[in-house]
């Protein structure tokens, strides 16, 4: 039996499920709490969130939270695997402060070192979407060690498993499809095109060991038109993408039974 609840945070959907009932309101009460800590740490839409301190930084080494340097490292890392497709470094970045002799600040001039943080001069950090991934991830886990059962968490369109698995595993909800049976402990993400181009993907959806990778790939993969599942094959993640005639294409990864 899986106990479960569904409320609206940090501008998504969130659904948590326990594989134990009885603890279904503790492990509310610790996935909340970790939303709010990372919405605090990084929402740019609050004018108290800690991520405001670093951008204002500008070359100069910013002490952060334990979370903040977790939820940055996060986004480093999603940088370094989709090779800066997905950035930390936000388009709004100040072109005319930059002296002439010295490039655009990218991923790459990040600092990352224990509890400080450099950012480039010029760059304004944004890092919303990996940290929602990221806190997917951290969220299931925690409630998992603390409450010895089986966690599913997601926000928005991206979900992670911990703990032990439910009879019958765990069934997400593909993007206008049926379900799919997600693994104990790996995570599922998908992005969609508002507006896909004739050789785009309307639907991406990849399954990875983690939230913050899936959901990086995913989104990568939408952009990457026709070489899309030859960049998924090459690192053997299992994904399903749809195109815009509604066609659906899947990597050699991903379970036949769950193909269509």
């Amino acid at each position: 039996m899986i106990g479960s609840s569904r409320w609206r945070e940090w501008g998504r959907d969130v659904v948590l499920a326990v594989t134990e009932p009885r603890a279904l309101r503790q492990a509310e009460e610790i996935v909340r709490s970790a939303i709010g800590m990372s919405e605090a740490a990084c929402d740019l839409r609050r004018g108290d969130a800690e991520l405001h301190a670093v951008n204002l930084g500008q070359g100069v080494p910013v002490r952060v939270t334990p979370r903040l340097a977790a939820l940055l490292r996060s986004a480093m890392r999603a940088a370094r695997m989709t090779n800066g497709a997905v950035t930390p470094v936000g388009d709004r970045v100040d072109t005319e402060s930059i002296p002439p002799v010295h490039p655009a600040p990218s991923y790459l001039d990040v600092r990352i070192e224990d509890g400080t943080v450099l950012a480039p001069w010029g760059a304004s950090l944004d890092i919303d979407e990996t940290a929602r991934a990221d806190t997917t991830d951290y969220g299931a886990a925690l409630a998992a060690d603390s409450l010895e059962c089986g966690v599913l968490l997601r926000i928005g369109d991206t979900a992670a498993t911990a703990g032990t698995r439910p009879a019958g595993g765990w069934q997400v909800a593909l993007p206008g499809s049926d379900d799919v049976e997600l693994p104990a402990g790996t995570a599922i993400a998908s992005r969609s095109a508002a507006d896909p181009g004739e050789d785009s993907w309307r639907v991406v959806t990849v399954v990875a060991p983690d939230a913050v990778w899936a959901d990086a790939a995913a989104l990568t993969a939408l952009h990457c038109e026709i070489g899309a599942v030859a960049w998924l094959e090459q690192y053997g993640l299992a994904a399903r993408l749809v195109d815009r005639q509604g066609r659906v294409h899947t990597t050699a990864a991903w379970p036949d039974a769950c193909a269509a």
